[in-house]
């Protein structure tokens, strides 16, 4: 008889085994190729299935910033050893998850900065007359944006201009005898919300 309890032991201990293993949910995963994209680009959703199959059905589930839940965005299939990727757009702060069957990953969250573009509208020897266009998936229309002169020793901040109804402006900045560094920074609080700190291209002068 005492021969049998070891036995016995081990085969409880077996079938505890099991059943935990059967209960345990398949599982996908999700991730992002970078944590931040800005406006109008796209980012990289991939992840993987539980069983490691190619042919598995997955729907990706987005919620916006401001949505109150998630929502299918696409339908992808599984390739070799259950990999699966989406290229994604997102117009704004927008949380990402995965659904196999069941199973749903946890989510992930692609911050997007507003797109901003300068340009030199007209200069003379010593003033430039340039131009700021701030996109994103909503007007930026009285929000104000940072001039600022990119030097040696930092940024520092010219003058603060204020967008207009298109979600631009139009302005004028001496310039200086040296060569001159100027991009644009809209910072968080006038970006928000839903976007991060957005930075323009930087003119140089001749």
């Amino acid at each position: 008889m005492r021969k049998l309890l070891p036995f016995a032991a081990a085969i409880a201990v077996l079938g505890v085994a099991s059943v935990a293993g059967a209960a345990k949910p398949a599982a996908v995963t999700i991730s992002l190729s970078k944590p931040v994209v800005v406006y109008g680009n796209t980012v990289k959703l991939s992840g993987k299935v539980g069983n490691h199959k190619a042919g598995e059905q997955v729907i990706v589930l987005g919620k916006a910033y401001g949505q109150p839940a998630f929502t299918p965005v696409q339908n992808v299939v599984t390739t070799t050893g259950g990999a699966w990727t989406y290229q994604a757009s997102p117009q704004i702060a927008t949380a990402y998850e995965a659904q196999w069957g069941t199973a749903t990953s946890s989510a992930v969250t692609a911050k997007v900065r507003p797109k901003i573009m300068l340009v030199l509208v007209s200069r003379t020897a010593r003033k430039g007359t340039f131009g700021v266009q701030v996109e994103g998936a909503h007007s930026f229309e009285g929000k104000r944006v940072l001039v600022q002169r990119l030097t040696a020793s930092g940024p520092s901040t010219a003058k603060r201009v204020v967008l207009d109804s298109n979600s631009s402006a139009t302005f004028t900045l001496r310039l200086a005898k040296a060569r001159s560094r100027v991009r644009i920074l809209m910072p968080v609080s006038q970006a928000a919300p839903g976007y991060l700190a957005g930075y323009s291209n930087v003119w140089k002068s001749s």
